[in-house]
């Protein structure tokens, strides 16, 4: 009898020691976080650097640039995106699944359908799961401050549309059209979330109802997972300490923007379809052939999607 009991307490044991190990990372590394130091953190940078991510020197220091790195790396592998290196960041960076940054087969581009069409994302069609960012970029870093000021560090952005909107930038910079900003670039809905929360606090202390306040918030925020920030495609394009609204850059870009690929998002006369209130600053990259037979026929990406797949 006692041999019976010993046993089953040391299968007790065996089952508990599995279920308390299962949620710990492998190689024995612990969660780590913007801050963290030591020996964990410049292990993380130096499987980083293995697999193409750039984190920087393995100083042993959870900076920025690790924090991009890793960033970079949820993205790549599916993650949720926050930055942190937690348990199922580290179980899936330190195992044989972990994904690269450069690979062979990105085949289509994430915020392109497979009819060729750009990808909606609205509150009726929430942003996909499982997205997998194509080829991001820091635009600090990587976008000529002589012609953009990048408002905010480490600001991620799909390359192809940092690219056309660059162009499109120095255009306008020999247009005579200077002064620019980006204030929003690529938004994770994690980093969504916050932005709600932080608008739906404002509007709390103000006086309203939290109920009443969420609903002032969606007017002006997108739900977390219905923003088109989270596809890294879409600018948030301003003057400095200025209302965007009827200045000679928002000018310019209402007649030229479409020539490099990008249309206005959110116009007045489509807001009943869009489902947001007109937004002078937001440009969307969608390629030149479609900005320009959108400009033509006057259609905002709702519309002009419906028509196309009806063809």
């Amino acid at each position: 009898m006692k041999r019976k009991t010993d046993l089953q307490v040391f299968a007790f044991i065996l089952v508990l020691t599995s279920l308390l190990t299962a949620s710990q990372p492998v190689l024995g590394a612990t969660a780590l976080s913007k801050g963290s130091k030591g020996s964990e953190v410049r292990r993380l940078q130096e499987r980083l650097t293995e697999l193409g991510f750039e984190p920087g020197k393995a100083d042993g220091v959870y900076g920025n640039a690790t924090y991009l790195a890793v960033l970079l790396f949820q993205s790549r592998n599916g993650l949720d995106m926050d930055g942190a290196a937690g348990n199922a960041t580290l179980n899936l960076l330190y195992s044989e699944n972990a994904q690269g940054k450069v690979r062979d087969d990105l085949g289509e581009k994430p915020y392109v359908t497979q009819d060729g069409l750009p990808l909606l994302v609205n509150l009726n069609q929430p942003f996909p799961d499982g997205y997998i960012y194509y080829d991001l970029v820091v635009m600090n870093q990587y976008c000529d401050q002589s012609i953009v000021k990048i408002k905010y560090d480490n600001m991620l952005a799909e390359k192809e549309a940092v690219d056309a909107l660059l162009s499109m930038l120095q255009a306008a910079k020999q247009d005579g059209i200077r002064n620019w900003q980006i204030s929003a670039a690529c938004r994770t809905v994690t980093e969504q979330k916050r932005l709600m929360n932080s608008r739906v606090n404002s509007y709390v202390k103000n006086g309203m109802s939290k109920k009443k306040a969420q609903s002032a918030a969606r007017q002006t925020v997108a739900e977390p997972g219905c923003s088109e920030h989270h596809l890294g495609t879409c600018f948030d394009i301003t003057v400095p300490g200025v209302s965007f609204a009827g200045t000679k850059q928002h000018k310019w870009l209402l007649e030229h923007c479409w020539d490099y690929g990008f249309i206005l998002r959110y116009a007045e006369d489509k807001t009943k379809i869009t489902g947001f209130t007109a937004e002078a600053w937001h440009y969307r990259y969608v390629g030149r052939e479609h900005a320009l037979a959108m400009k033509e026929q006057n259609l905002c990406l709702e519309e002009y999607v419906e028509m196309m797949r009806q063809r």
